[in-house]
């Protein structure tokens, strides 16, 4: 594993007929042919990007740009690790 970085998973459910939010900590993990989250794998030879957008102070939303779409992933902090180290790889 080259590197990694944790994004948060928003799950909704309704109890008692009120609807509660539950955050989970999940972990992007980019290895030297591939990029892991906790329910897809992305080979590198088709991610064509990855960008990061800032809502506020260091939150914001990781964009995975593939082939098969983009994956948005809400962070707490920015990804500048996984950015540079991507960056480098597709020189």
């Amino acid at each position: 594993m080259l590197c990694s970085h944790s994004y948060l998973k928003v799950d909704r459910r309704i109890e008692d007929n009120e609807q509660v939010y539950e955050e989970n900590e999940q972990f992007i993990r980019m290895y030297h042919d591939r990029i892991t989250t906790a329910s897809d794998i992305f080979y590198l030879k088709d991610v064509l990007d990855i960008t990061f957008k800032n809502m506020s102070g260091k939150k914001g939303f990781l964009y995975l740009h593939t082939t098969r779409g983009v994956y948005p992933y809400l962070t707490h902090e920015k990804p500048d690790r996984i950015l540079q180290v991507y960056k480098e790889i597709k020189k």
